[in-house]
């Protein structure tokens, strides 16, 4: 019970953390130094945030990489929570843990003097991310977490089945030692008869040699 309120304390403080490092930066990108949002995610690998953010933005278009620049960038995605129907450019920087994601509306790049209601969506909808790629690193280390616990009861299965055999052994045993008991006791009265049998035919053949040593012997 401790360790499970101690994973969700661990949780809350890790989604309350992520809230707080989602803001507002000024960086260098492909196109020069424009207005980005940047978001921070403890412990998540460049590759799984990469995955995550392809499956973000698969409804918003394709996803392409500027291997010079070290981007990733959609063109002409159209995300209506934050500039409606209108066509923007999404350029993201992915590093140390972090994605820092680049909002092009044609006019300039987006950021929270010129256009605050839009840019405070799209902070809530990278911010979002950032949840679904800790969201995906729970759900990757529930999975461990399973396997886990079905080896665990499938060595659990391994016990109580040898448990079973190691108990019917034992019964075996037991039958065996109640016939050998049972031999022995039948042996002892199989001793005694043929000892009694060994007597008289001792008696028997003293008396045919007797018989034998008689034989043309004069009265």
């Amino acid at each position: 019970m401790k360790n499970f309120l101690l994973v969700l304390v661990l949780l809350n403080f890790n989604i309350h953390l992520l809230t707080s490092q989602s803001q507002e930066v000024n960086r260098q990108m492909s196109l020069g130094i424009q207005n980005g949002i940047s978001v921070s995610i403890p412990n998540a690998d460049d590759k799984l945030i990469n995955k995550i953010w392809k499956k973000y933005t698969d409804d918003y278009g394709k996803l392409n990489k500027n291997k010079k620049a070290k981007e990733v960038f959609i063109e002409g995605a159209k995300i209506k929570s934050i500039f409606g129907e209108l066509p923007m450019d999404l350029y993201a920087v992915i590093e140390d843990q972090s994605i820092i994601v680049f909002f092009d509306i044609k006019s300039g790049f987006l950021g929270s003097k010129d256009h605050p209601k839009e840019f405070a969506e799209a902070q809530r909808f990278i911010t979002e991310f950032g949840y679904e790629v800790q969201r995906e690193q729970v759900r990757v280390e529930l999975e461990d977490e399973q396997d886990k616990l079905k080896q665990f009861e499938k060595n659990l299965d391994k016990l109580k089945k040898d448990n079973i055999s190691y108990n019917k052994d034992i019964e075996d045993a037991k039958e065996k030692i109640r016939k050998a008991e049972a031999n022995i006791i039948t042996n002892g009265q199989d001793q005694k008869k043929t000892v009694s049998e060994i007597e008289s035919q001792s008696k028997i053949v003293d008396q045919v040699k007797n018989k034998l040593n008689m034989i043309g012997k004069s009265k």
